[in-house]
């Protein structure tokens, strides 16, 4: 039925942090206005909603898809040859890097080397420690977290290797 022996192969999920966002909505103006956005040649209006508070105005983007004011919209689809669309997170279906992992020991060492401007790779080695004596405590703790993190991330490794070999 299908040219692959597996089926079908999956495309992974777009994820809130690899999808473009716009800028967050002007907060000066009149409470209810339109802007006009060129995306890929094409003129689309959104509108931009602006709520009294304490001590100014807030100012929310209306979701095109759900009418619902947020603050945020994302570009979907900007991909060579598809149609991009803009929509809030929930319309288009967007989920957080976090929610789609089954170990968040890798994620985790992944954020805690870019604090401390490591490679993402696990095998990248350290920068410096630096000599100012807060970065230095600030280096520390980060670097025994990582190890934690790294210790888990090889002992689930090493589990998934035994579990292969008993298999085979």
């Amino acid at each position: 039925m299908y040219p692959f022996r597996n089926g079908r192969p999956r495309r992974a999920k777009p994820t809130l942090e690899m999808t473009p966002r716009l800028a967050s909505a002007p907060h000066r103006g009149v409470a209810r206005e339109d802007v006009t956005v060129t995306l890929d040649g094409v003129e689309q209006v959104l509108t931009v909603v602006r709520q009294e508070r304490i001590h100014g105005s807030q100012a929310y983007w209306l979701c095109p898809m759900c009418s619902a004011a947020r603050w945020h919209l994302y570009v979907s689809g900007s991909q060579i040859g598809c149609r991009s669309q803009i929509g809030c997170r929930k319309c288009l279906r967007l989920t957080y890097a976090s929610q789609r992992t089954d170990y968040g020991a890798a994620l985790r060492a992944r954020k805690i080397r870019r604090k401390l401007g490591a490679a993402p790779s696990p095998l990248a080695p350290l920068p410096p420690r630096p000599r100012n004596v807060w970065a230095a405590q600030y280096y520390d703790r980060l670097v025994r977290e990582l190890a934690v993190c790294e210790t888990a991330i090889a002992q689930k490794l090493g589990e998934m290797v035994g579990r292969r070999r008993k298999r085979a």
